[in-house]
């Protein structure tokens, strides 16, 4: 029974007022507000209150000081009874203190919180639940409905306004923004303000000016009205919806279903099951509420499904939103409240509501205990997957650079020859036996002296060289078969060295050259041809 009273107040607190609590303090007992010590001050400390921007100090026990300098602008708040002792030689009888040396620096930096970061807020559906503070009792609310609703300057009674608490007995530093906000009530130090005037004297008082927009000035705050649309009313934070989503990492929320669906208003997938609702006229969205709370919830197959009913300022005209969600372990995450939005698909339209449609958007059975993410990264991911890029690019450059180096050929630096000077003969154009080089003459053993510089050849025969003293080519002709000229006997004989005579040659008109010649002894000397060489460098 007790888990159908909590979904009633889930159901309950979309359409009326949600309590929402803040939960980020700037007491001397936080030991987050005292910089790097990760402790409160010890008795022999150092303290230091003396922030330069205005600051609100809640001191909320009985304290033991041996040197305290009070903010140049705030206040300090003593709570009830609270006696504050200047021994002459404190001591450290608290164990986080023991081996702390006296008069070491305790200074207090207590940092702005931001009114629009959902962690700094919890969701109660009544006002005693949130003074109690009990986190058991939170109701579900999509990211940004934990945000106090707000409709800026609104006053048509279009948009939900919700009740905000600041505890008692505590004091705060909050960044309010600028834009204007629009509450149902607030309660702050004990004092509920139900209208704007009251509210707005407070924020121009020490005390105000200490606690909210200690260093920017102050929005208009709306105080008073409610949500007068019996179709329902959005909560108007659509506009800061990214300011909002800023603040989450989906992947910390551990989904372990596939293919989680996103419901509009909230930041990140959800296992469970998105249904949009169309609906026409006679619609009332306190009848919706009842008739799941009445017709669904209280069947056992589908108990421990949460609920939120609510109604987007930027979903289409005559669409509110149901999400399910259960609290099924592990990879079954999701499946019975995916189960119960087809059951109210299958019969709402039926139950004589208004109802027009339902469209249902569900998550899957899990595949992988690990879950997905939720569709968005940390900076731990996106870190690693730069990195694994970066590397992934260095290999293929290096591979790139190797495997061109190898196909590259190897260049051999060879020594260049030297330029050969040029030979001149002492101006002969024919080839004699001596060469001159810079001045330097030598004998070329080929060629004698006193030879002159052309000579005739006579021949007188030719030698059968025999079969064995050569091949023919099957390439080619057998010169020796096929010529004539070499199958004649008649020029068969040797060559004997001493016929070769040196005489000069004559021209055709008889008159003696003035170089040697060489008689061609295959041709005879009938047809004796001249052939004179000449050989000029």
């Amino acid at each position: 029974m007790r888990e159908i009273i909590v979904l009633f107040l889930v159901l309950a607190g979309s359409s009326d007022a949600l309590v929402k609590r803040w939960n980020k303090y700037s007491d001397y007992n936080n030991a987050g507000n005292w910089g790097g010590l990760n402790r409160t001050p010890c008795p022999t400390d150092s303290i230091n209150l003396g922030a330069v921007q205005p600051v609100s100090v809640y001191i909320q026990s009985n304290l033991t000081i041996t040197e305290l300098a009070l903010p140049m602008t705030g206040e300090v708040i003593l709570g009830p009874n609270v006696i504050l002792d200047f021994p002459s030689s404190p001591a450290n009888s608290d164990p986080s203190c023991q081996g702390v040396a006296p008069g070491q620096l305790a200074e207090f930096q207590v940092q702005t919180q931001e009114w629009f970061n959902l962690n700094n807020w919890e969701v109660y559906g009544s006002l005693a639940d949130a003074q109690q503070g009990d986190v058991s009792k939170q109701v579900g609310a999509l990211d940004i409905e934990r945000i106090p609703c707000s409709s800026g300057g609104d006053t048509t009674g279009s948009y939900i306004r919700d009740e905000v608490l600041f505890p008692q007995d505590r004091t705060f530093r909050v960044n309010m923004g600028t834009q204007p906000l629009s509450l149902q009530k607030l309660n702050l130090a004990g004092k509920a303000y139900t209208s704007t005037n009251p509210f707005s004297d407070f924020l121009n008082t020490v005390s105000g000016r200490s606690q909210f927009n200690p260093a920017a000035d102050r929005p208009t705050v709306n105080i008073g009205g409610s949500c007068t649309d019996v179709t329902g009313c959005a909560c108007g934070n659509d506009a800061m919806k990214t300011v909002i989503c800023a603040a989450v990492q989906c992947q910390d929320r551990g989904l372990q279903c596939d293919s989680p669906p996103t419901p509009q208003g909230h930041c990140c997938g959800i296992c469970g099951a998105v249904l949009t609702i169309g609906y026409g006229d006679n619609f009332n969205f306190q009848n919706l509420q009842s008739y799941i709370q009445t017709q669904y919830l209280q069947q056992d197959k589908y108990r421990g499904v949460r609920t939120i009913l609510s109604k987007s300022a930027v979903s289409r005209a005559g669409e509110v939103q149901l999400v399910l969600q259960d609290d099924a372990p592990g990879t079954q995450n999701g499946q019975t409240a995916a189960a119960m939005a087809q059951e109210v698909k299958d019969t709402l339209p039926a139950a004589g509501l208004g109802i027009t449609a339902v469209e249902v958007e569900a998550s899957a059975k899990g595949t992988s205990p690990a879950g997905q993410t939720g569709g968005r990264m940390g900076g731990g991911q996106i870190a690693g997957i730069v990195i694994g890029i970066i590397i992934f690019l260095v290999l293929i450059v290096l591979i790139a650079f190797f495997i061109s180096r190898r196909s590259t050929p190897l260049e051999l630096s060879l020594p260049k020859m030297p330029k050969m000077p040029k030979m001149p003969f002492n101006g002969k154009k024919s080839l004699t036996n001596e060469f001159e080089m810079g001045g330097a003459t030598f004998s070329n053993p080929n060629f004698d002296p006193n030879s002159p510089d052309h000579f005739s050849l006579s021949y007188s025969g030719v030698e059968d060289l025999g079969s064995s003293k050569g091949f023919n080519n099957p390439m080619y002709d057998n010169p020796v078969e096929d010529n004539p000229m070499y199958s004649d006997t008649s020029l068969s004989g040797t060559m004997d060295p001493a016929s070769v005579t040196t005489t000069p040659p004559t021209t055709p008109d008889g008159d003696p050259r003035d170089s040697g010649g060489i008689e061609n002894p295959i041709y005879g000397v009938d047809n004796l041809q001249e052939v004179v060489m000449d050989a000029e460098c």
